[in-house]
């Protein structure tokens, strides 16, 4: 099948989109996709299970590029790593099923609520600074967060640090900037099995996506190098305030009547 070359302004959006996903991903130790999907279906006029696809491909790369900045300064735990992946990707496989069931409102929806949930815990939890622990409990606990986060990265198109993140902080009292790069280094594998996935079942634009990922990769280490140190109250709030906002555009978005028909989700941004 032919693929039609990107517009002009469709590759300007997406270059936009990378330099703030990009950003975000350096300085919250997130994937992005939680702002990847709203601005794919918001500006670009993607389908929404397309878009979650297409956000997953970009994510791999930001994420990547991020997870170095963290790496730098130590700030990866390789073996929480193995435990989130090993739930992660069970998860995904979950997950991408559900993205091709069930209805795009449910999923917007979803989305909007996970958000939502996300920012109250960021913002209202409490900051954990004690030494790292691990041990059974704590391992399964973590493995059945890998498994959680790939539900979401599948079905919403995220990388899932933003609750892999307060949940390491939650579990094992990782400190806030070894909980950030251990998820970006934790999101990567994910989301390339998710990315996997979703191209078997068209669910994905990978031309669009690495645009994005490329120009978000390159903004994503040089946010991770300049906020590594950033105070971890300061990151959770400010964290918390951009999923509310994102929350309730998607919300928005989804209580809208149904106009979009499928060849659309296509053709909006080439």
């Amino acid at each position: 099948m032919t693929v039609a070359p990107l517009s002009t302004r469709s590759r300007a959006l997406a270059v936009g989109i990378g330099v703030g996903a990009g950003t975000l991903s350096g300085l919250f130790g997130v994937g992005g996709g939680f702002f990847i999907v709203p601005a794919l279906t918001g500006f670009l006029g993607m389908g929404q299970r397309r878009a979650n696809g297409t956000s997953l491909a970009a994510v791999i790369p930001i994420s990547a590029a991020a997870a170095v900045g963290y790496a730098f300064d130590g700030y990866v735990n390789l073996f929480v790593v193995a435990l989130l992946v090993g739930g992660g990707v069970i998860g995904a496989e979950i997950g991408t099923r559900l993205l091709k069931r069930l209805p795009i409102r449910t999923i917007q929806y979803c989305f909007s609520a996970l958000l939502v949930a996300a920012a109250l815990r960021l913002v209202l939890g409490p900051v954990t600074n004690d030494a790292m622990h691990l041990g059974p409990a704590t391992d399964v606990g973590l493995f059945a967060l890998g498994v959680l986060t790939g539900v979401l990265s599948g079905l919403l198109g995220v990388g899932g640090g933003f609750v892999m993140v307060p949940g390491m902080v939650l579990l094992a009292s990782l400190a806030n900037p070894l909980a950030k790069g251990t998820s970006l280094a934790a999101i990567i594998p994910t989301a390339a099995f998710a990315t996997w996935r979703n191209l078997r079942s068209d669910n994905a634009d990978v031309r669009l996506g690495m645009l994005v990922g490329c120009v978000g990769g390159a903004c994503s280490l040089v946010s991770a190098r300049a906020f590594v140190g950033i105070d971890a109250r300061l990151s959770n709030v400010l964290l918390g305030i951009v999923l509310l906002v994102l929350a309730a555009t998607m919300a928005q978005r989804a209580s809208k009547p149904e106009t979009q028909c499928p060849a659309e989700a296509h053709a909006h941004y080439v």
